[in-house]
């Protein structure tokens, strides 16, 4: 960059989505674990960073991942498999992760785990019904 910004300032701009990709592939590779954080969050952050922070070493940055709204259904069953408990209770409690995940995520050997992947399926349940209902009366 030609000038320094304050940590505040690059931790605002690496969670703009209307920051520049150049931008987002220089914070990803930030010493600064909340400043890759919001990377992992951005909606414009490419897949091929994606995949890279999903291996971050922070917890902070895969839980942040799980709540990226473009991230790919492959990096979140990645996620789902995460050694950190707090990873995968973050997935767990994230209602726009598929059923499936959440469904494996229930059985998960964590209880706080497996307890929050339950009540977020119970959350859920009313909407997928819904929506299977009003599916079947259109066919």
């Amino acid at each position: 960059m030609l000038f320094s910004l304050t940590a505040k300032a690059r931790y605002l701009l690496a969670g703009n989505p209307e920051a520049p990709v150049q931008l987002l592939e220089e914070y990803a590779e930030s010493e600064d674990a909340h400043i890759r954080a919001r990377v992992a969050e951005n909606p414009r952050t490419p897949l091929r960073l994606l995949i890279k922070l999903v291996h971050d070493a922070s917890p902070e940055v895969r839980i942040n991942l799980a709540f990226n709204p473009v991230v790919t259904d492959i990096l979140l069953a990645e996620l789902a498999e995460d050694e950190d408990a707090d990873v995968r209770f973050a997935l767990a409690e994230n209602p726009a992760v598929p059923q499936a995940i959440l469904q494996r995520l229930r059985t998960d050997e964590n209880p706080y785990v497996a307890h929050r992947a339950a009540k977020t399926l119970e959350r859920l349940e009313p909407i997928f019904t819904t929506v299977n209902r009003a599916q079947f009366q259109a066919a």
